[in-house]
């Protein structure tokens, strides 16, 4: 999972390049507003943390009732959202607080639970900390988590369900000569289809005899407001790509600002914090720990707080600019 398409990972987002990257902030700069004082459409990407509205990187954000959300691209209820839900998230800042205006559940993998060795796997991408599952092996889940750098996944929630269609969603990468894979996942588009490494998509059809044949691809993270967008939220880990600034976010797709330097967070699970200018300026990083209970602790903000101290506590570093 090393290339990336500077071009078309712009598109993921929808919004059009704006200004070079704002200069670096020295940590006693750091407030407690995690997006120090940006306006505009806020896009959060991560695992939910916890109930309460919903709990996702550090920020409690509110569903109202003209939240609409999506699973399977298709409208739901917020009886789907519980802690360890894979969530794509439209809200906006208004007096304050934090208010969804549409939330998307991206589970990364849906398909058949098979053993791998002595873990498990789904549509051949590799499971991690998913010892001890609620499901029977051979039953069909969905899988919610992180995508890692080798193209596995760090599982947070696993549950059955009845929908017998397989499907992956995260970065494309290949090309129709090499073959293509989302992950570990080796996928067969639709004869004809066009594609593109680099680009964020959710990929669903038939998993059969090592590939995923797909009957249906779509593309982007952020499926509307995507033009909106002026502050970004992402939970993942780095991966390296040859282009600067040397690494993406795994699995995810989002661009970062070409000046900044991630080297010291390239082997940390964290959330990053900055302005989305047509690539993702990440200011500041929260480094989260594996076990999802001690995450949990750690993100979770204070009773009538929008935002967890963590993100402006000891824990929050800045990501400087060369």
């Amino acid at each position: 999972m090393t290339r990336l398409t500077r071009r078309n990972t712009l598109g993921l987002l929808g919004g059009a390049a704006l200004t070079a990257c704002s200069p670096a902030i020295s940590t006693s700069q750091l407030g407690d507003d995690p997006f120090e004082g940006g306006i505009g459409g806020t896009g959060i990407v991560g695992l939910m943390t916890g109930t309460g509205s919903v709990l996702v990187n550090g920020l409690r954000v509110e569903v109202t009732s003209a939240t609409r959300i999506f699973s399977a691209n298709a409208r739901t209820n917020d009886t789907l959202l519980i802690p360890g839900r894979t969530l794509t998230m439209l809200a906006r800042a208004r007096l304050g607080r934090f208010e969804a205006k549409r939330i998307d559940i991206d589970d990364p993998l849906t398909g058949v639970l098979l053993r791998h060795g002595s873990g498990f796997s789904v549509n051949s991408t590799t499971l991690h900390g998913a010892d001890s599952v609620n499901a029977q092996v051979g039953e069909r889940v969905t899988v919610s988590g992180i995508w890692q750098a080798d193209g596995s996944v760090q599982t947070s929630l696993m549950q059955r369900t009845s929908s017998q269609e397989d499907s992956v969603s995260g970065v494309l990468e290949g090309s129709a000569a090499e073959g293509w894979s989302i992950g570990q996942t080796p996928i067969a588009p639709p004869r004809g289809q066009s594609l593109i490494a680099g680009q964020f998509v959710v990929a669903k059809g038939q998993f059969t005899h090592g590939t995923l044949q797909v009957n249906s691809l779509r593309f982007g993270r952020f499926r509307e407001g995507g033009g909106t967008l002026r502050q970004l939220s992402v939970e993942g880990y780095l991966e390296p790509v040859s282009n600067a600034p040397g690494f993406r976010l795994a699995g995810l797709g989002h661009s970062f600002d070409q000046r900044l330097q991630l080297a010291s967070f390239a082997d940390n699970r964290a959330v990053y914090f900055g302005p989305y200018t047509g690539r993702f300026v990440a200011r500041r990083a929260v480094l989260v720990p594996e076990a999802q209970g001690q995450r949990a602790s750690l993100l979770r903000p204070a009773d009538g707080k929008s935002s967890a101290a963590s993100l402006s506590g000891d824990r929050a570093r800045t990501v400087t600019t060369r």
